[in-house]
């Protein structure tokens, strides 16, 4: 492995001959978010300019005489400006106010929105093959992932992703994959990217005004922009066929329609042999998101509904044959803010209801889930200081009902099976204050509570933490520790499960000129249903812009895990990421990004013992565990934007998975009577590729 890292870093050494570049980005001056395709020309020299791509980012080849020119930008809708070349960075331009004019709907920000370890916008997702257009997934390219199975359960800094709290819109998302099998790993998450504005990412040290997480939080926020004119996206893959509808009611309201749906055919057929064990998936899914807002008030209001098949391959000593499951899905969301007295008012509702079928040998159960979600806050602030207090009521229920084996080892069709009807249900009512104090502008402080109301089976408990950020001349340092607390229900079992957690974290930031750095450190300990585990690490950053055309990122995440539980699966000693971004022409990018690290570890069996009665073998584990061989994958992605006319541009994308097709080992499965052993691998080498019209 360490020669195929030494390669692949060795191409971010690859570097442009110097030129004389001027870069620069446009946005939108009341959403901060860049402008496609405006553009930007030399004041005496229109032929020399440039048009801005999908992050509203340019870049100029100039003489040293035109350093002294200023730059014409201008985009449709929006106010011309004359900025000197030596003054080029972010240029923002203002829209013009007319009877058409945009009108920006927004929200109160989070009031722990200066200790938030990143932020990631809606054309992050686009643009990084690694998160395959999904919001969840683009999680997993951050230093504080420690994932490990390739999939949208995130687990953060060495934490459970049963801990990790996936709020939309304030609300909290439970089962929140797509195509999860019964131990709750899902390829990909049920969210629409088309919706998301963007992802704000707490590793650790979750703020207070979220309730019932005891890891780190991934809060999404839907679109707050009313456009100008209405707006259509269509989007054609090899594994999807969606389409988006954006409907401006009047200056400051839109309705939103998507639909997407997803068959296996195209992609199993491109991609035989790595998705050989996939029998065949689908998926279909509806939304519609209605935002805007009034005098005093704004509103988002979501609905949305997925229905989805899974077959695969099912590999035991026992039985060998297709694991299938259905599932259906609704939600709805609702978040409203009011401007009451000197602060904000804040309602947020969530109600979600999944039914879900699984079958294979001889086994056949059905489970369905309710959550509701009530959440009341009010929030004051003015230049100094910002309060936050509020109640929060969560509900969830679950019932199983179907037949499952009475023993692990033998799951054929001819062996013994037991009823289960089971039912379960959680409360947890709690109530919350934040207080964040502004010690200069560069110093913010922040400090909270959250206490439960003890309901049913569920003991009292108290949450609280503190924060300190620092931020001056490129630097950003935060320093956050906290006790928390989390009950809920498995996913796919629906089994009740509490956990609590203790943590401390420093997070360092540096940017200057085309260099970023960044250093964390994390401390924490926990416990999930008396199962009590630590982990304690480094994550180091750095990110690099060579040139105008080629920019380069590298992480390393060393992690010291333990656990009661025996083959803790965050037990492993390094993460390695990166991402290579090279730009040869306008519109083009090419992009590179590898992952790496050390090997999980499993449980080997060494002999087994034949049952007479069933006509299966009984296996016997060895006490020490298997280290697995170290995991590596390289991407590659292409992407290039069309500009078909000012109102219509083309993105086409194509991407291949694991070029080097390396043969990642997931685990074992044996033969009838365990004497030989095969491996279960990770996505071997897989291709993608597709378009989105936009018009």
């Amino acid at each position: 492995m360490k020669a195929i890292i030494s390669i692949w870093f060795l191409l971010a050494s690859i570097c442009i001959p110097a030129q004389q570049i001027v870069t620069g980005q446009v946005v939108d001056s009341q959403s901060n978010e860049g402008l496609i395709g405006a553009h930007v020309y030399l004041l005496k020299n229109w032929r020399k300019g440039a048009i801005t791509d999908i992050e509203g980012k340019f870049s100029l080849d100039l003489e040293k005489s035109d350093l002294s020119d200023s730059l014409i930008v201008s985009y449709v809708g929006f106010k011309e400006v004359l900025i000197p070349v030596s003054n080029v960075g972010v240029i923002t331009l203002q829209a013009i106010e007319t009877e058409g004019e945009t009108v920006v709907v927004t929200a109160k920000p989070l009031i722990a929105e200066e200790f938030k370890y990143i932020e990631i916008k809606k054309i992050d997702i686009y643009t990084n093959p690694s998160a395959k257009a999904d919001p969840i997934l683009a999680v997993n390219s951050l230093p504080s992932s420690t994932t490990t199975d390739e999939s949208a359960n995130i687990s953060l800094r060495g934490s459970s992703p049963l801990e990790t709290g996936i709020f939309l819109n304030n609300v909290p998302i439970y089962d929140a994959v797509r195509y999860s099998q019964l131990n709750g790993i899902g390829t990909f998450s049920i969210f629409n990217t088309a919706i998301i504005k963007d992802v704000v990412v707490f590793p650790g040290n979750p703020p207070l005004e979220f309730g019932n997480v005891t890891s780190g939080i991934i809060s999404m926020q839907t679109d707050d922009r009313v456009l100008e004119g209405n707006a259509n996206s269509v989007i054609v893959s090899l594994a999807n066929i969606g389409f988006s509808r954006e409907q401006k009611i009047n200056e400051k309201q839109s309705l939103k329609l998507f639909s997407n749906w997803q068959p296996s055919g195209p992609i199993k057929s491109l991609n035989e042999k790595a998705l050989e064990d996939i029998k065949s998936f689908s998926s279909n899914d509806l939304g519609l998101y209605w935002y805007g807002a009034g005098e005093s008030v704004n509103w988002k209001i979501l609905s949305y509904s997925v229905t989805e098949g899974y077959q695969f391959n099912f590999k035991h000593p026992s039985f060998t044959g297709i694991f299938d499951q259905h599932k259906q899905r609704t939600f709805l969301i609702t978040s409203i803010d009011k401007s009451l007295g000197k602060g904000t008012f804040s309602f947020n509702n969530g109600l979600t209801y999944s039914n879900g079928d699984y079958g294979y040998s001889n086994v056949a159960f059905n489970v369905k889930k309710k959550d509701l979600f009530l959440g009341a806050n009010y929030l004051l602030s003015n230049a100094n200081f910002s309060f936050k207090t509020g109640v929060s009521y969560d509900y969830r229920y679950s019932v199983i009902n179907g037949n499952f084996h009475q023993l692990t080892y033998a799951l054929g069709p001819n062996h013994p099976t037991e009823l289960m009807n089971e039912s379960a249900d959680i409360k947890v009512l709690e109530g919350f204050g934040y207080f964040k104090y502004f010690l200069s502008e560069r110093i913010a402080f922040g400090v909270g509570m959250r206490k439960n109301i003890p309901l049913d089976q569920i003991p009292g408990y108290l949450s609280n933490q503190a924060n300190i950020a620092y931020s001056n001349d490129g630097w950003t340092i935060t320093i956050g520790a906290g006790n928390y607390h989390k009950n809920g229900l498995m996913e796919n079992t629906g089994e009740p499960f509490e956990s609590e957690s203790s943590q401390k974290s420093v997070d360092i930031k540096r940017e200057v000129n085309n260099l970023e750095i960044a250093l964390s450190l994390f401390d924490k300990e926990g416990e999930i249903n008396d199962k009590s585990y630590a982990a304690m690490g480094a994550e180091l950053f750095a990110a690099f812009r060579f040139s105008s055309k080629l920019n380069a990122t590298a992480s390393l995440t060393l992690l010291d895990a333990e656990s009661d539980q025996k083959g803790y699966v965050y037990d492993l000693s390094y993460f390695i990421r990166g991402n290579i971004a090279y730009s040869p022409g306008r519109f083009w990018t090419i992009e590179s990004t590898l992952v790496a690290r050390e090997g999980t570890t499993i449980a080997e069996v060494v002999s087994a013992s034949y049952d007479n009665s069933l006509d299966v073998y009984e296996p016997d584990f060895a006490e020490s565990l298997l280290r697995l061989s170290p995991y590596s994958n390289i991407g590659l992605s292409v992407s290039k934007i069309f500009t078909i006319s000012e109102k219509m541009n083309v993105i086409a994308f194509a991407s291949l998975n694991n070029i080097l097709d390396k043969e990642n080992v997931r685990d074992f499965t044996y033969n009838y009577d365990y004497t030989e052993q095969s491996q279960n691998l990770f996505s071997q080498r897989t291709g993608y590729l597709g378009a989105v019209i936009n018009f």
